[in-house]
């Protein structure tokens, strides 16, 4: 029995606490760029479909990744890969505050 994911909206999560300092940019360790050649980890989670106020839960679902953001700012970044003229290039997170995707859907007939 195959299950139909309906996509409801997307949205682009900040931090809550808007730093006015400039850009962070974190350099890669060795083991990080090790990882980049795996696939990139993805987190989804399954809540119960409420009854009632399901816009607030959404809402409190949002305010709360945009705290947590605020202590792991790298995660709101953006992966940046510079290319050198002698052949090399490098990687690093640039903490602009770009943003978190925020999915909201709906897995209609999945029951757990």
């Amino acid at each position: 029995m195959a299950s139909l994911i309906r996509v409801i909206c997307t949205s682009n999560i900040q931090l809550a606490a808007q730093n006015c300092d400039s850009p962070q940019k974190i350099e890669l360790s060795p083991w990080d760029l090790e990882a980049l050649l795996l696939d990139l980890p993805q987190v989804g989670f399954l809540y119960n479909n409420p009854k009632e106020n399901k816009d607030t839960v959404i809402q409190h679902l949002k305010a709360s990744l945009s705290s947590t953001l605020d202590f792991f700012p790298q995660l709101a970044g953006r992966l940046i890969v510079v290319e050198h003229d002698d052949d090399t290039s490098s990687v690093f997170i640039h903490c602009n505050n770009s943003g978190a995707l925020f999915i909201h859907a709906v897995a209609e007939g999945l029951t757990i």
